[in-house]
């Protein structure tokens, strides 16, 4: 078995600015920041402000394969052109747009799937999409250049590598990684973001092509407890607990 010991830095305190909204997740890929309204409605911050996507959902993803979003009642939609069509079939709870092209996600049963990036980029809402399964159990995964990390419903982190777009379920391998998170964010460019069930944010250090695995946490000073993070192109999002949005 493959294991990494555990070791966690402290870092600085964040300079953080607090963002106009109330929200419960968010999700920054591709130049693009999406979230979801404490009252449900999907959105987008353009401008200073979150501009309505005239949807309702419980988690939305943005990343190099598109804009995609799981309904209240976990359909999935993405956004095709300038609106959004129903991906047939599809029933998760989590969703994440941010690997090369290609697309994953969890249901409610802590199953994981994932569509490759040739049918993930030229859904256009007719017909049906061919979801792969992934093996394993997980509550959130989350892949980028580097590997896809998950989490499950312990707690426990997991890392599965030589995943692509072409074959989006990859070896069935996983790495189990010192530590706990109740959820995790891969960044486009292999950052590695968390937060833990006590609200704590924390930064996978080191991660790259050479060391996919990273050489440990770093526990990141924020004001109050967090809920939510993600991050993009220097960028980190933060969700607090109470639905107020940092940008760090």
């Amino acid at each position: 078995s493959f294991s990494l010991f555990l070791s966690v830095w402290v870092a600085e305190a964040l300079q953080c600015e607090a963002v106009p909204g109330v929200l419960k997740q968010i999700d920054a890929g591709a130049g693009r920041v999406c979230g979801i309204l404490k009252e449900g409605k999907v959105v987008e911050f353009r401008d200073g402000h979150w501009v309505e996507l005239e949807a309702s959902g419980k988690h939305v993803s943005v990343g190099p394969a598109g804009l995609w979003r799981v309904g209240v009642d976990g359909l999935v939609f993405k956004w095709f052109r300038s609106g959004w069509v129903q991906v047939n079939p599809g029933n998760l709870i989590q969703i994440d747009a941010g690997g090369d092209k290609f697309v994953v996600g969890c249901n409610a049963s802590h199953s994981i799937f994932c569509l490759n990036h040739r049918p993930a980029l030229s859904y256009d809402g007719s017909g049906s999409v061919s979801w792969m399964a992934v093996p394993g159990e997980l509550k959130y995964y989350s892949c980028g250049p580097v590997g896809c990390w998950g989490v499950n419903n312990l707690d426990e982190i997991h890392v599965k590598l030589g995943v692509g777009g072409n074959s989006c379920p990859g070896p069935e391998k996983w790495y189990r990684i010192p530590g706990s998170l109740s959820m995790v964010e891969v960044s486009a460019d292999g950052e590695v973001h968390g937060v833990n069930k006590r609200g704590s944010v924390f930064k996978r250090i080191g991660v790259s092509a050479c060391n996919p695995f990273g050489s440990g946490w770093e526990h990141l000073r924020v004001a109050g407890l967090s809920s939510h993070v993600s991050y993009d192109r220097g960028a980190l999002w933060i969700i607090c607990r109470n639905g107020d949005v940092q940008r760090c």
